[in-house]
């Protein structure tokens, strides 16, 4: 049984069709990668998966049960999601933000030390541990992504739904960040739902070792689902995007691919 899958999921805003008929399936300690173009709609599918919105049609199933017979507590013990942007509103201390990941597990209240430990264990695994006391409207961009991330990862669910996660990092951040959710994936079996527009995330992943697929998502469908080397040594780049690519592979201690882009010269 899969951990998360989705079926003939459909979703409009008004009479604007985002998606339609799209259906795929998670396996635990899977990373599951959707790229595609701006608008195609990956965002609004990671909201229908997180019960923020409704379908109009299709189902979104967790440990094989439709979500929406889940209580909120108890989805929040199966998903967490860290967003794309964030706003911060008080001056919480950074250490609080990330201990309220723990709040599924208790009535609201002010995080235990217990939790405030597991917090504080999260942050130094992402290097973050030095900005446990900083009030958290201070952090920079990049210093949130990391804080918001380590909230999620607090919450000690199955499931981690990430939204661009390192849109606001810097490469040694998008290093970190990546390294952790491969080791999350191949050690903890924790099952990962991102989106991405960087190509060379999914590659990163599965040089790494990890179970990881990569879902082309476009005019309101996914066209295909494979192993990122398969696709992007397909051609479905140049059919989506109007691109040239090709798939380098650095030869090291192991192999290592990046995916190479350019525009085609117009005459």
């Amino acid at each position: 049984m899969s951990v998360l899958a989705v079926k003939d999921l459909a979703f409009s805003y008004g009479t604007h069709r985002i998606f339609s008929n799209v259906t795929f399936s998670v396996e635990a300690g899977q990373i599951f990668c959707l790229v595609g173009p701006n608008g195609c709609g990956k965002t609004t599918l990671a909201h229908c998966i997180l019960s923020h919105l409704k379908p109009e049609k299709g189902t979104v199933f967790v440990q094989g049960r439709d979500i929406a017979e889940y209580a909120p507590r108890q989805l929040a013990e199966q998903i967490a999601y860290v967003p794309q942007n964030h706003t911060r509103s008080f001056p919480y201390r950074t250490l609080d933000v990330v201990a309220m990941g723990r709040t599924r597990m208790q009535k609201l209240m002010k995080p235990g030390m217990s939790h405030q430990d597991e917090a504080l264990h999260y942050m130094e695994q992402l290097g973050i541990g030095h900005l446990a006391q900083t009030e958290y409207t201070t952090l920079s961009g990049g210093e949130l992504q990391m804080v918001l991330l380590a909230r999620a990862l607090t919450q000690q669910s199955n499931i981690l739904v990430m939204d661009e996660p390192a849109a606001h990092l810097d490469i040694k951040r998008t290093q970190d960040v990546l390294l952790v959710l491969t080791k999350l994936a191949k050690e903890q079996g924790k099952t990962v739902l991102l989106s991405t527009h960087d190509f060379n995330h999914p590659l990163l992943f599965e040089d790494e070792g990890a179970d990881v697929k990569m879902a082309l998502m476009e005019k309101g469908k996914i066209s295909e689902i494979g192993t990122p080397v398969e696709l992007l040594s397909s051609g479905l780049i140049h059919d989506i995007y109007n691109i040239q690519s090709k798939v380098l592979t650095l030869s090291a201690d192991k192999p290592r691919h990046y995916l190479a882009a350019w525009n085609e010269e117009v005459e």
